[in-house]
C-alpha cells in the first residue's frame, strides 16, 4: 500500500514554492509528482524586504503569514491536480514554511518560519506537520541543518565517504559513509543568497544563469581574503546561519574593497567565496567525493570552482536518481512521514541537540 506525503517549502533564496508528492512505502523513497510555483509579485517583494530589513509590524507579520499559507495551499492544489491522486490519498503535508529569522546562539535561541500550517490544513483538507526546528532548539540544538537526515537516507555509500552539499541560499554539508559512524553536518555559509541579491541589484535578474556573469569578471583576492576572515567561517560545528546574517548589510564590512571593485568582479569573487568556503569545510575530513544539489548545482561556474579548489570528484545528485531541485522537498515529506509514525530522530551529531526527539507539530483536520 502506498504511503503518500507532500513535501512543501520555500527556501532561503525566496525564489518560489516547491511541492512534491513522495511515496515512502516499502522502505523506499519515490518522488511521484512535482510542482514549482512562483510567488505572487507583491508577496515575493514583501518577503525580500522583510529578510533584508529584519523589521516588521505585527499587522504585516500577520498578513504575510496568512498570504504565504494561501499561496502554499494553491501550490498543493496544483500539485494534486497534476497527479492521479485524491486528497484522501495524502497522509500529511510536511510544510517547512519560509524562514524570516534564525538566531541559534545567545541566551534565548529561536527561529521563525511563517506560512500558517493551520490555514494550509484548512484549505487543503490534509493534515500538516510543521515547526521542524523549534523542539531541536529547545533542547540546545541549532535547529539546522536538517538536510543530513535525508542525505544519509538517499546517498550513504557502502564503501566510501562523501560530502553531500546542498547549494541553496545557504550551503550546508553532510559527511556520511564508512568513515562516519554518525552523520556530521553544518551550515557552511552563503551559496546563492549573496549571488542572487547582487545580480538582482545590478542586472535586475533573479539569478546568474550558469554563472555566466561571474565568468566575465576577475577574482579580487584581497576582498575574498577579507570575506573569509568573517568569524562565522572560523566557528566550530555545530553551527547554522541564514540570510539574517549573510545579506546586503554584510557588504558593509568590506566597503573599501567594494569601492575599488567592479560589480562584475564582485560577482566573480562571491562565486569564489562559495567554493573556497566549501574547501575549508572539507579540510581535514576524510572524503572520496562531493555530491551537489540545490539551485547552485546548476551554476556551472561554481561547480567548476568547487572541483578546482577541493581537488576531488564532484557529482550532481541527479546522477544518483534524485533531481537536485527536489531533495529538500523529499526532506520535509520525510520529516512528516517520521513524525506521523512517531519515529524519534537523532540530530545530536549535526545540530547539537541533547537527545533524540520527535520532531514536528501536527495540525489534524481529518
Amino acid at each position: 500500500m502506498s504511503e503518500y506525503y507532500i513535501g512543501l517549502l520555500s527556501g532561503t533564496s525566496v525564489d518560489g514554492i516547491d511541492a512534491a508528492i513522495i511515496d515512502f512505502s516499502n522502505n523506499q523513497i519515490k518522488v511521484k509528482y512535482t510542482h514549482q510555483q512562483d510567488f505572487s509579485n507583491h508577496l515575493k517583494q514583501d518577503l525580500q524586504n522583510l529578510i533584508k530589513s529584519q523589521t516588521i509590524t505585527l499587522e504585516q507579520y500577520s498578513n504575510l503569514d496568512s498570504l504565504l499559507a494561501f499561496e502554499f495551499s494553491q501550490a498543493v492544489d496544483c500539485l494534486i491536480n497534476k497527479s492521479n491522486l485524491k486528497r484522501s490519498d495524502i497522509i500529511a503535508i510536511g510544510s517547512h514554511g519560509q524562514t524570516i529569522y534564525h538566531q541559534p546562539d545567545g541566551n534565548h535561541p529561536n527561529t521563525i518560519q511563517i506560512g500558517s500550517p493551520h490555514k494550509i490544513a484548512s484549505m487543503s483538507g490534509i493534515n500538516v506537520v510543521s515547526n521542524f526546528r523549534h523542539l531541536d532548539m529547545a533542547f540546545s540544538g541549532q535547529g539546522a541543518p536538517l538536510a543530513p537526515i535525508i542525505h544519509q537516507k538517499l546517498f550513504e555509500p557502502k564503501d566510501q565517504s562523501i560530502a553531500v552539499i546542498n547549494l541553496g541560499g545557504i550551503a550546508n554539508v553532510s559527511f556520511i559513509g564508512n568513515n562516519y559512524n554518525q552523520v556530521i553536518g553544518f551550515d557552511i555559509g552563503p551559496a546563492n543568497c549573496l549571488l542572487d541579491e547582487w545580480i538582482n541589484i545590478h542586472k535586475q535578474k533573479a539569478y546568474d544563469e550558469d554563472g555566466s556573469w561571474a565568468r566575465q569578471g576577475q577574482l579580487n583576492e584581497t576582498l575574498l581574503e577579507q570575506m573569509l576572515n568573517d568569524n562565522y567561517f572560523k566557528k566550530l560545528a555545530p553551527k547554522s546561519t541564514g540570510r539574517e546574517y549573510f545579506n546586503h548589510k554584510w557588504y558593509d564590512n568590506f566597503k573599501d574593497q567594494f569601492r575599488l571593485t567592479s560589480a562584475t568582479d564582485i560577482q566573480t569573487t562571491l562565486s569564489h567565496l562559495v567554493a573556497v568556503s566549501i574547501e575549508l569545510a572539507i579540510t581535514n575530513k576524510s572524503i572520496d567525493k562531493i555530491i551537489l544539489m540545490g539551485g547552485g548545482a546548476k551554476n556551472d561556474f561554481i561547480v567548476e570552482l568547487i572541483g578546482k579548489y577541493c581537488g576531488i570528484p564532484v557529482q550532481i545528485s541527479n546522477e544518483y536518481g534524485y533531481d537536485s531541485d527536489w531533495v529538500e522537498a523529499i526532506l520535509f515529506g520525510y520529516l512528516a512521514y517520521k513524525r506521523v509514525n512517531c519515529h524519534k530522530l537523532n540530530l545530536t551529531s549535526f545540530t547539537g541537540s541533547t537527545k533524540p526527539l520527535l520532531i514536528g507539530d501536527i495540525v489534524t483536520v481529518v
